[in-house]
């Protein structure tokens, strides 16, 4: 049974219209770029989460979508998770445009946050300069008690508006970082519109990430926190990557730039694909970067249900996979149906498993005696001379990096060797989706 982890830390949701400079402001409060920033309106549709320290505390921080008027499946979506945070948030920043003045959008919003007043702290956003502080006025006849004018782009009166958020919902609950210690930390790629922010809305059990058929439409990377069997998950789910960057489209190529740093944030990399369409070059290029980033991977075969032919479906996989992306070879393949729940429970065991021995730690000994076994069935010799093993050390995890001393220089160990090496140590330990990392230095330890 899965279950959404509650956050101790008190709740910041950032609301407003499209394209106010809220995911600036989000930035700027938690002092990272994890929202995406555009002129387009609209760009961010699902929420994120970040965190601000201030005074000493730590706040959660919500970066809701635009809420805007419209009939669209995606606009209604938006406004429902809206309307759902606001209900949980300990305290509303509701983001307005100091340059455009009040709209009819605002007015209308207004409505929906009066009945929340003494929750509700107004950002006039915007206010590059003193120039623009008039709008203070226009707004303050909303009735809203709490306003401050700031310019999330240029950081003015930040200090200002933090200190209001304070002085609203007091002190903070430290949160015990131990008990994420042990978390699995999964990033979740793949094109578009294979299915990633389904199975996300499958594992917490509700419609966490807005779902449409038109490719692209989480732009974001979303950070979901559940408990599945007492182990605490954190799954990134990042926007679809095609095979190749574009030049012209700066936006998709930002995209890319924030799946790259949500795969630096993680263990393990769930790589989604779609049944119907076999393996695709965008499947082999977001393989490739998972393997660029040296993460541990499951590859996930989604949309299982609609496969009819599932022996020789599976059997493709299990042959093309190795073939198509041979740097991913070792990582288990596990056949879903985010729709159904179909083996979504074996994926998770999977994921907890990946992740376990990517963070494993061998004993020195153990590695020394194995390697010199390895290497006395195996000999190797350049240039007529041969290698002489003298010892083996583990110096990191995530992934497992081993220091192997010999009497050779580095540059004289052929790569083939090294493959060698790598299938000989699966042969023994599994390590199943694992990449492993040898390290050779002439000399003894």
């Amino acid at each position: 049974m899965k279950n959404e982890i509650k956050d101790p830390r008190l709740t910041i949701v950032v609301v407003g219209r499209p394209n106010v400079g809220k995911s600036t402001l989000f930035n700027r409060l938690t002092e990272k770029r994890r929202a995406i920033t555009s002129p387009i309106a609209g760009t961010t549709r699902d929420w994120i989460e970040g965190v601000c320290h201030w005074n000493g505390r730590a706040y959660r921080v919500i970066d809701t979508g635009g809420y805007a008027p419209g009939s669209e499946d995606v606009l209604s979506s938006v406004r429902a998770q809206v309307e759902a945070w606001l209900e949980k948030a300990d305290a509303v920043l509701w983001v307005v445009d100091a340059a455009e003045g009040m709209t009819s959008q605002d007015q209308a919003f207004a409505r929906l946050l009066r009945p929340r007043s003494p929750r509700v702290v107004v950002a006039v956003n915007k206010a590059d300069d003193a120039s623009r502080d008039g709008a203070f006025a226009e707004f303050a006849r909303l009735g809203f008690p709490r306003l401050v004018t700031v310019s999330a782009s240029h950081g003015r009166r930040v200090n200002v508006l933090l200190e209001a958020i304070e002085t609203l919902i007091g002190g903070d609950t430290p949160r015990d970082d131990a008990a994420l210690s042990n978390e699995v930390s999964v990033s979740l790629v793949g094109r578009p519109n294979v299915g990633k922010s389904s199975l996300v809305n499958r594992l917490l059990g509700e419609d966490r990430m807005i779902v449409s058929p038109v490719p692209g439409t989480t732009r974001d990377t979303v950070d979901t926190r559940f408990a599945w069997r007492d182990r605490p998950f954190r799954v990134v789910d990042t926007a679809g990557l095609r095979a190749k960057k574009s030049k012209a489209d700066n936006l998709e190529n930002l995209t890319r730039m924030m799946t790259e740093r949500a795969l630096d944030r993680a263990d393990v990399a769930l790589l989604l694909v779609d049944a119907g369409d076999g393996l695709t070059e965008g499947d082999v290029a977001v393989g490739r970067l998972i393997h660029e980033k040296r993460r541990a991977c499951v590859v996930g075969v989604n949309k299982w249900d609609v496969v009819t032919d599932h022996a020789p479906t599976a059997a493709y996989y299990r042959e093309r996979a190795p073939e198509g992306m041979p740097f991913l070879a070792h990582s288990p393949i596990v056949f879903l149906s985010a729709k159904t729940g179909h083996h979504v429970d074996d994926l998770l065991d999977k994921l907890i498993a990946t992740r376990d021995e990517y963070h494993k730690r061998f004993d020195d000994e153990e590695l020394t005696a194995f390697f010199w076994k390895t290497v006395q069935e195996r000999p190797y010799s350049h240039g007529g001379k041969k290698l002489v093993f003298h010892g083996a050390r583990q110096v990191a995890v995530a992934p497992p990096t081993i220091v192997l001393r010999t009497s050779l220089a580095p540059e004289d160990i052929h790569f083939s060797y090294e493959r060698r090496l790598d299938k000989m140590f699966r042969a023994q330990y599994g390590m199943a989706g694992v990449p492993l990392h040898f390290k050779f230095k002439r000399g003894r330890a």
